[in-house]
């Protein structure tokens, strides 16, 4: 009964791409494919509000849906459903610190305050030597 009462009500799962691990664009920047898993656990439909969090400069954008590329998205989930989305994240060249940098997913219902984060590594390749 205490985990039934207690459980998340809104779950984040990600998972990168592993081929390939990052695209080089024609402007130089670079791009990593994530599959972004929303799970709405209550018996009523809520839009929820995912957010990029580190990774100074990137956007993403979501795949198949008219979002306009920036920092965050707000994403309409049905009732006790799971909504998957294709995010690529994409740094510009000059923003590029590391050949891996970690950054946060979060997602956040701003109707019941409920939120959970997911970090994930964010990689390019290594600079010339």
């Amino acid at each position: 009964l205490y985990s039934l009462l207690t459980r998340d009500r809104l779950e984040l799962n990600v998972l990168h791409d592993r081929n390939p691990q990052f695209v080089t664009l024609s402007d130089g920047s670079i791009r990593n494919g994530y599959t972004v898993k929303l799970l709405n656990m209550i018996p009523e439909p809520r839009t929820l509000v995912v957010t990029m969090q580190g990774l100074e400069g990137a956007d993403m954008v979501v795949v198949g849906d008219d979002i306009p590329a920036g920092r965050s998205f707000a994403i309409p989930v049905e009732p006790d459903r799971l909504k998957m989305l294709k995010v690529f994240v994409r740094q510009p060249a000059d923003q590029i610190r590391a050949p891996a940098q970690t950054f946060k997913f979060r997602v956040e219902d701003r109707a019941s305050f409920e939120s959970n984060e997911y970090t994930a590594t964010f990689n390019a390749p290594e600079a010339p030597r």
